[in-house]
């Protein structure tokens, strides 16, 4: 390689890199931190998130990017210590066969994004600029065939491992590469529900009796429950009840209805101290990739969820909820619902417009490692099951009272 095409692709590999690192970083915080909203996240077609957080953003549990970066740090190593007196070498044909496999993946990918998951990845899109700037600039270097590789790569290592420059970066580069796939956190590691006691004590146990009230069971198990700040505002709220949801989902409904008195009667008592937040966890891979699959009979479960928030800006939600919940099974009926109860003449449109926002509630219910629903939140106390009535309800006095 001459020395002007070696610092051109090391510069783009410089930039790949730095764009692949920004790419981790952002899964890292999507894992991490349930009130992060990736800057890359502009609208429905293109966000970054629902790709990270989408089967096709890992591999056994390791992000597609950190794989980037190590394909971007091998290409800098070669371009840069890479003989540069304009002989034929070995580099260029070593940079031309990642370039061939880096495009090949890169397709792929993108192939993924906008066909599979009908959404693009500013990021990505930008790692694919520099592989195929990197293509072009390595078809261009002078170099011995590429054929010939297999037969000398193992002398070709050694030749540049016995140099102290080139050892210590390739070592900087391996431990780097090793210490971020250990040490990366999975999908569902933000899940904090770890207690003293598994399980909440049974509905007899939530005593009514007087007395010592941290005598009652159901009190010290919830006194030992962890919590975590889901970054929602309170809105002058003093108890935030989270809830992931489903509206084709029929424990879904059946908390509904069975919760639906108790906030009523706080309602009642405490004007404004209760707040319900209703997060969408589709079971419908059509918006959810985190779901795997389909669930069976919930083929229209993102068209519910669009439903209802149509129905929330038209001030008719509980309406449309509760038909959900009790009807609602096939996306024609929910279009027809909406179109009858809500006057909704373009449906498209309007779940197009609200997808973006369905997508982001599913990145913070694959932060929170949610794989069930319903799933609920008291003040960043996790529900693992189904509380009964007398539960949710001294749960939400008990936070009244904190």
């Amino acid at each position: 390689m001459t020395p002007r095409l070696r610092w051109l692709i090391l510069g783009s590999a410089l930039v790949g890199l730095g764009v692949a690192s920004a790419s981790t970083w952002v899964h890292y915080r999507l894992l991490t931190d349930p009130t992060y909203i990736s800057p890359c996240d502009v609208a429905a077609a293109f966000n970054c998130s629902q790709v990270y957080l989408s089967p096709y953003g890992s591999v056994g549990g390791v992000p597609v990017a950190i794989a980037g970066m190590l394909w971007f740090g091998v290409v800098a190593l070669i371009a840069g210590f890479g003989r540069t007196d304009g002989r034929p070498s070995a580099a260029g044909a070593y940079l031309m066969s990642l370039s061939v496999i880096g495009l090949a993946v890169s397709l792929y990918l993108g192939y993924v994004s906008f066909t599979v998951l009908k959404t693009g990845c500013l990021l990505c899109m930008a790692t694919y600029a520099c592989v195929l700037v990197i293509l072009v600039l390595s078809s261009r270097a002078t170099s011995v065939p590429i054929g010939s590789l297999p037969g000398r790569i193992a002398g070709d290592l050694a030749g540049a491992l016995s140099r102290p420059p080139t050892l210590a970066a390739s070592l900087l580069l391996v431990a780097g590469m090793l210490a971020l796939v250990v040490l990366f956190p999975r999908e569902g590691s933000l899940d904090l529900s770890a207690t003293d006691t598994a399980q909440p004590p049974t509905a007899q146990t939530v005593s009514t009796t007087p007395g010592d009230p941290s005598a009652d069971p159901f009190t010290q198990w919830w006194s030992k429950q962890t919590r975590i700040d889901l970054g929602i505002p309170a809105d002058g709220a003093r108890v935030i009840v989270v809830k992931f949801n489903d509206f084709l989902c029929g424990t879904c409904g059946r908390a509904h209805f069975l919760y639906k008195p108790v906030l009523d009667r706080f309602a009642k008592s405490h004007p404004g101290a209760v707040r319900l937040v209703v997060k969408d966890w589709p079971w419908d891979v059509s918006c959810n990739f985190n779901a795997g699959r389909t669930i069976p009979g919930h083929e229209a479960a993102c068209a519910a969820a669009a439903a209802a928030r149509m129905a929330a800006d038209r001030g008719k939600y509980d309406e449309m909820a509760t038909w959900l919940y009790q009807q609602g099974r096939s996306a024609q009926d929910i279009r027809a619902t909406a179109a009858k109860l809500l006057g909704v003449t373009d449906f498209d449109r309007e779940y197009a417009l609200k997808l973006q926002d369905i997508r982001r509630d599913i990145s913070d219910g694959g932060a929170l490692g949610v794989a069930g629903t319903p799933t609920y939140f008291i003040n960043g106390v996790r529900i693992n099951e189904l509380l009964q009535p007398a539960q949710f309800e001294r749960a939400i006095s008990l936070e009244l009272q904190r």
